[in-house]
């Protein structure tokens, strides 16, 4: 039910994005831990996506992201080797980007609520990381494909 949550998640930001935006979906079955999308245009951009069905109810509980250890160790490799990565986190009013590895520092819930942005606005953001590049077709071919 999460992994639904998440795939419906991460197809409601896409929607917004601008067609110039490369995107593909990463599905390794032999090797876990590669980011859910890799974005391509002017630069480069891996992207984890967690989703949280409902917040915690009480405001003092910190949010820690669940990436797994294998994601985890993934992420800070391709950040040390000077890749832009981040971790958006969706939730039923938007998500939060966590840029870089500041996704492994656990977030207070009012903070987490406070950072919340749309779904329109994610993808925003992702076009101002990579930049739009049409790739010479009015509708990219690949877009959204799983790798298997």
């Amino acid at each position: 039910m999460a992994r639904k949550a998440e795939t419906t998640f991460i197809a409601s930001v896409h929607r917004h994005l601008a067609v110039g935006v490369y995107r593909e979906k990463m599905n390794n079955p032999y090797r876990s831990g590669t980011a859910d999308v890799w974005y391509s245009g002017q630069k480069d951009l891996w992207v984890e996506y967690k989703f949280l069905p409902q917040l915690p109810k009480r405001m003092d509980t910190f949010i820690k992201l669940d990436l797994s250890e294998n994601q985890k160790i993934w992420l800070r490799e391709r950040h040390a080797e000077g890749r832009h990565v981040a971790v958006i986190c969706g939730c039923k009013a938007g998500g939060v980007v966590f840029n870089g590895l500041s996704w492994d520092q656990p977030i207070s819930n009012p903070e987490f609520t406070s950072r919340v942005i749309t779904r329109p606005e994610l993808a925003a953001w992702l076009l101002a990381q990579t930049g739009e590049v049409n790739h010479g077709t009015t509708e990219n071919p690949h877009r959204d494909r799983v790798i298997r």
